[in-house]
Formats: structure tokens, C-alpha cells, sequence
């Protein structure tokens, strides 16, 4: 836990330190020796695009003030093919890590204590490449933090690539095993006999950290149709069937049906294209949705995901959303592609469905659909009234040196504690919630937290530890 009173002493500690790490200051503090207390510590780290906003807020929360700052990738490289924005595959945040003292604690301890680090975390593929690469030490694009490869906050990778010291996944590892959720982008992992099936061993550490809770988004003209289809008033939340989205997120689903199912009162406008804004295979997102609404792998009569290559008359290029055609499946690398996939279809007035978590805030372009008459909220989730919810993991690469698995091991009993979730952006509060297990929420007996307390706030009494469990209520 950390304490924001900062003694007089600790102030003293950080006089004249108080500021961003340029690029020059990053090439200067990496060239100095092991032995001096400034020499840099990087940290690579890989996975869930969907925990993207809180894991930084999980290193952020550690750092001096003003001394913060965030590289991102540049979407035109080719090394991030496919992103529409600068920053959707790598984020690089450095900083002076707060310096440990008996009033002032950080997460990952004393021996941090007023370290310069810089800590990439790559979305780039989402959950499975914070498995898979982790498991066999395989090697991503990060962020080449020289003055040739950066301007200003934007940088390129040109070559730089690390196999990632750990790595987060939106369900357990071994969910990735099954063909249609092992991830393909920038490393092909589909080859078992290449990389077999992982399982727990294959790491250093694994450990749930949080209940991550998604949602289904469509786009804002779609969002007004179900209202207006529901006879809702323009302030309740329109719902959708679980049938019927899992139906339409099936390869098996015949596109001339169009919308009709979906919104059946309303026949001017349910003729229009499917737009299916989903993300890669490998991404835990997709691989939630696929579980949640497909029951992927489950049975042997588990829906098959639709692909772009598979249910799809377009090319997998953004600019088809909104085509008279009768469906585009656009795969995303990331939760910033599926952000932008629906921000498409709400410029050209489209109706379009997609996977994301609640840490991303609604804006005027596309909303969460209730599922089921269920309001996606945590408020919901935690006490089992939305069941769209799965146990996060974060490991450690097993070949990781042992001062990043100190790092991180810091960052992952961090990441359990209620008031850690609560000092994250407000955005990524909304889409996390702490494990029954959490220390913190296992202190008390269910619905028995402190009114008003960061535990009554984030402790769930809901668990669903591997992907094809089913939600249960913990006490």
C-alpha cells in the first residue's frame, strides 16, 4: 500500500529530480555501470490490451510526481501493421520510482526505491502474447528508445525487439491452447509441435490478479435503433439477447439475415450491413467473447467464431465498414482497433457490434449494450448480476532476470489490492474488480465491507478462474 504523505526527508530525497526522463536522459542513464544507484532498469511486459489502462496505472501510481512520461508506438511502422493511432501496440512509460521510506512506500520495494525505470508494455496481439512469447522466450517489437527512433513521445521499433520478462492474459494461459484462441500476430504460435500447449509450469509465477468485465459495444446508430426498436426513452439502455449476438458472432451465421433478429419491430432499418469488430485470435478478449458467447471450446458443439477470412466479403481493411455489402468482419490487433472499427461505423452511420472491456469509457460514437436485460457495470458484476466476467492472470517469464522478476512480482501482489485499483484513472476502475481471494476482500463476510471503503468498491464475490468455468458465487 502505498501512503501519499511524503515526509521532509523524503522531499529532500527527490530535490531536482523532479523531472521527465528525456531521450537523452534515457541514453545517458542506460550507459552507466551496474554499480551506479542511476543506472536505468527497464522492464518489458506483453499481453491484455483490454487491462492496457490499468496496468499502467500500476506502474504510474509508483512514480515521483513530475517525473512521468509516455513513449508510444507510431501507427505507421511496420512493425504495429494495422494500427489506426499512434500508441494502440506499445506504450513505454519512465519515471523515478517514489523513494521507500517508513511514511512512503512503493509496490515493488525497497530495492526500487528512487530507481529511474522505463516500463514497455506492449497490447500488440493482446492476451496471448503475454502467454505464449513469455512461456517460450519469443521475441516482440518494443519501443526503440533512441533520439534516431523517436520524435517528440512518438518512436518506432526499427528493429528493436525483446522477449517480454512477463506478460498479462484476460483468462488463465492454458485458455490460449485451443486453435481459434492461440495468437498469430507478429509470432505465429498456431504450430504445436513448434509451441506446445502451456500450462503453469512453463512459468515463473502465475496468479490471478482481478476480475476483468467486458461488455458489447455497438455503435451509436445502432444504439438509438434498439432504443427506438424497444420503445426506450433516449436515457435507458437498450438490451440485447444472448442468442441472438452469439448467433451473429458464429462463422456459421448466413449475413442475409441482416439485422432482423436483432432488431425485429423495426423492418426500414434492419437491412443493412453486419459490421463485426472483433479482435485477432490469441486476443483474451476475443477468446472471453468466444467463451462467454460461443461456449469456445466447451463441447464439441461449440459455435466457431466468424473470421474475416471465413464469414466476410471484404478484405480485413477498416475502410470497408460501412460498405452496401452484407458483412465485413474487421480483426483487430488491439482494443484501439475495435475503438476505432466502431468510431468507423458511427462516421458512416453504420450498425456494428464489438468486444471490449469496461475500462474504456463510452464516448458519443458507440455504447454498452445490456445483455440479457443486464446492465454491464462492476457494480453488477461483482455480485453476479452480469456474468460477461473472467479471471485475469499475470506471469513471469521463467528466463526473466532476477531483479525484473522481483519488479514483477511486486507488480502482481500490487495489482490484488482494492486500494491500488482505486488510485487507477477512473476509466480503468470501471472495468476490474479484486478477487474474492484478495486479501483485502477475504477479511470480510459477503456484503459485510465498510460502507464508503475501497473493498466495498472493488471486491467481487464472483469467480470464474479458467475460461470454461462457469461464474460461481465465492463467499
Amino acid at each position: 500500500m502505498k501512503l501519499r504523505i511524503v515526509t521532509l526527508a523524503a522531499l529532500a530525497a527527490i530535490a531536482g529530480q523532479a523531472h521527465a526522463l528525456t531521450i537523452a536522459d534515457i541514453a545517458t542513464k542506460r550507459a552507466l555501470p551496474a554499480t551506479n544507484p542511476d543506472k536505468l532498469f527497464e522492464v518489458h511486459f506483453s499481453g491484455a490490451s483490454a487491462l492496457s489502462a490499468v496496468i499502467g496505472g500500476l506502474f504510474t501510481q509508483n512514480c515521483v510526481a513530475g517525473t512521468l512520461d509516455t513513449y508510444v508506438s507510431n501507427f505507421t511502422d511496420g512493425a504495429f501493421a494495422g494500427d489506426t493511432a499512434n500508441g494502440q501496440s506499445v506504450k513505454a512509460y519512465t519515471c523515478r520510482i517514489i523513494v521507500d521510506t517508513a511514511s512512503v512506500k512503493n509496490d515493488f520495494g525497497p530495492a526500487f526505491s528512487g530507481k529511474y525505470v522505463v516500463f514497455q508494455k506492449s497490447d500488440q496481439g493482446g492476451s496471448g502474447n503475454g502467454v505464449f512469447p513469455v512461456a517460450y522466450s519469443q521475441t516482440l517489437p518494443f519501443l526503440n528508445l533512441t533520439a534516431a527512433n523517436c520524435a517528440g513521445l512518438v518512436c518506432n521499433s526499427n528493429g528493436y525487439v525483446k522477449a517480454p520478462d512477463g506478460g498479462v492474459s484476460d483468462v488463465a494461459p492454458t485458455g490460449f491452447n485451443p486453435d481459434q484462441n492461440r495468437p498469430a500476430v507478429p509470432v505465429d504460435f498456431t504450430d504445436t509441435s513448434l509451441f506446445p500447449n502451456v500450462s503453469n509450469s512453463n512459468f515463473a509465477r502465475v496468479d490471478g490478479v482481478v476480475n476483468t468485465v467486458f461488455g458489447l459495444a455497438v455503435s451509436t446508430p445502432l444504439y438509438t435503433a434498439l432504443q427506438a426498436d424497444q420503445g426506450l426513452a433516449a436515457t435507458v439502455r437498450p438490451t440485447v439477447p444472448k442468442a441472438v449476438i452469439a448467433s451473429m458472432l458464429a462463422n456459421t451465421f448466413d449475413p442475409s439475415i441482416s439485422w432482423k433478429a436483432l432488431l425485429p419491430n423495426s423492418p426500414a432499418v434492419n437491412e443493412q450491413q453486419i459490421n463485426i469488430c472483433r479482435r485477432v485470435n490469441g486476443s483474451g478478449t476475443q477468446t472471453s467473447a468466444n467463451a462467454f458467447f460461443l461456449e469456445y471450446p466447451r463441447n464439441a458443439l461449440s459455435l466457431l467464431p466468424a473470421t474475416n477470412a471465413g464469414n466476410s466479403e471484404f478484405a480485413n481493411d477498416i475502410n470497408n465498414i460501412g460498405n452496401a455489402g452484407l458483412i465485413m468482419v474487421y480483426e483487430g490487433s488491439s482494443s484501439g482497433n475495435v475503438r476505432s472499427c466502431l468510431d468507423k461505423a458511427n462516421d458512416t452511420a453504420s450498425f456494428a457490434i464489438g468486444h471490449i472491456s469496461l475500462e474504456n469509457a463510452e464516448t458519443a460514437k458507440w455504447k454498452f449494450a445490456a445483455v440479457d436485460g443486464a446492465v454491464a457495470s462492476r457494480d453488477n458484476a461483482k455480485k453476479g448480476h452480469y456474468h460477461y466476467a473472467f479471471e485475469s492472470t499475470m506471469q513471469i517469464n521463467n528466463a526473466a532476470p532476477a531483479t525484473q522478476k522481483s519488479f514483477l512480482n511486486g507488480m502482481i501482489d500490487s495489482a490484488k489490492k482494492s486500494v491500488n485499483l482505486n488510485s487507477l484513472p477512473a476509466a480503468a476502475q470501471n472495468g476490474v474488480m479484486a478477487l474474492p481471494t484478495a486479501a483485502d476482500c477475504a477479511a470480510a463476510p459477503f456484503g459485510g465491507y465498510a460502507a464508503g471503503s475501497t473493498a466495498e468498491k472493488f471486491c467481487s464475490r464472483v469467480s470464474r478462474p479458467g475460461v470454461d468455468d462457469v461464474l460461481i458465487i465465492a463467499r
